[in-house]
């Protein structure tokens, strides 16, 4: 078993993660509106469509409790949309609106600068190759929850 932190998986996907958010939160923190984590938020939210809160904060990996904090900060400041989910009067399904869609456009340009920076040195192939490895492990690693987040986003 390989014990060099260098060498394992997780410690570099988290270690990779970590600085990849500390530098977009460098570059964003004079341009950009939101949090992280707000953006975060509307990311899922534009790549799922309309979902309840529960399964954003499941795809966030937050407590609901802790979502719905969130969502009230963006919905007081016109980033989302809440309504009544009229299948079930317990949900709150949540939407982004045209402002957020204006907002992702800016975070994706600063993401974009951090890929540059993460993938310096890499050629095109080297880089597409990465990418895809990473797409890889993630869908490994994500059959069943995608499964069981999907049934949830369609209220099954």
């Amino acid at each position: 078993m390989e014990t060099n932190l260098e060498r394992r998986f997780g410690f570099l996907v988290a270690d990779v993660g970590r600085l990849t958010g500390r530098r977009f939160d460098e570059l964003s923190r004079a341009t950009l509106d939101l949090t992280r984590a707000q953006y975060r938020a509307l990311a899922c939210l534009t790549h799922y469509g309309e979902i309840n809160q529960a399964c954003l904060a499941d795809l966030m990996e937050v407590a609901p409790i802790s979502a719905g904090r969130l969502l009230d900060r963006m919905e007081e400041g016109g980033w989302i949309v809440r309504r009544p989910n009229p299948a079930d009067r317990r949900e709150r399904m949540v939407s982004v609106t045209e402002k957020a869609e204006q907002a992702l456009h800016a975070a994706r340009e600063v993401g974009d600068v951090v890929t540059s920076e993460a993938l310096n040195g890499f050629n095109a192939e080297e880089a597409e190759q990465f990418i895809g490895f990473l797409q890889r492990a993630r869908g490994n690693l994500s059959k069943p929850a995608l499964a069981q987040t999907q049934a949830q986003a369609q209220g099954k």
